[in-house]
């Protein structure tokens, strides 16, 4: 009887140890444990990953310059950048002529990113910057465009995340971001497709899409309602110099 005791009591733990730390990322640990892990895995997360670029640049890079055209000039910000992933794709598309700052909390994340981007010939397209999702620096509507994938999620509360996404983006800007698909594992901390879809007509957006991305996501796009002039690129420097910050990377174009 010990020795069954001994086996299910093993059992369970090693169980919890994979859905705390391996499935849901220490989400329903706190915010320090999702980033701590983050900084622990960061030099081994693209090897896990294992991104398809060639999709990435079909099904990301092409349909956001698609939606900005005639522009190719915008301004970006890709919150939960990881190890620049969205920086690095857009800024290898020939037809990009903008600027894309990638934020995370994880600082060694960022140092992965940093790596990468100094190996391209493109790294003048790209800032890199340690901040929290919720509590973004910027100014109101300073950016064409808002990217956040496979992140939500994992913020410590999702929907104050979005809104300062949302505030930070200029009225018709893009945003880009994703559902997780499989919620199984994930109690509370998943949105529907119809509760995005609520969250973000409460936060102003409109003209809000799902499209078929992958395996365990698909992405949201939406625009903010309204119109205003695109602020494009040659406006980094002044947004940076209000929101008092320096890139990472000391890249940028200022």
């Amino acid at each position: 009887m010990m020795w069954l005791i001994l086996i299910v009591g093993a059992g369970l733990a090693a169980f919890l140890f994979w859905w705390l730390i391996i499935e849901t990322e220490g989400v329903y640990l706190g915010r320090w444990a999702v980033v701590g892990l983050y900084d622990l895995y960061a030099h081994r997360y693209d090897r896990v990953k294992q991104f398809d670029e060639h999709a990435d640049l079909t099904l990301i890079t092409e349909p956001i310059l698609a939606e900005i055209a005639p522009r190719d000039d915008p301004l970006i910000l890709d919150v939960g950048t990881g190890t620049g992933r969205l920086p690095l794709l857009m800024a290898r598309n020939g037809r990009f002529r903008g600027h894309v700052i990638g934020l995370d909390a994880s600082g060694r994340m960022l140092e992965r990113a940093r790596r990468k981007v100094q190996a391209e010939r493109f790294a003048a397209y790209i800032s890199l910057l340690h901040g929290d999702a919720s509590k973004l620096l910027f100014p109101n509507e300073c950016f064409d465009a808002v990217t956040c994938l496979e992140t939500l999620e994992f913020l410590p509360d999702p929907r104050a995340a979005l809104a300062e996404m949302i505030r930070v983006l200029r009225p018709g800007g893009l945003l880009l971001t994703t559902i997780r698909i499989d919620t199984r594992w994930m109690p509370n901390r998943t949105w529907s497709q119809s509760r995005m879809r609520r969250e973000l007509a409460a936060l102003g957006m409109d003209k809000i899409d799902f499209a078929v991305w992958q395996e365990d996501y698909n992405q949201v796009w939406a625009k903010k309602a309204g119109d205003s002039s695109a602020r494009g690129a040659d406006s980094l420097q002044e947004i940076l110099r209000q929101s008092g910050q320096v890139p990472i990377t000391g890249m940028s174009r200022i």
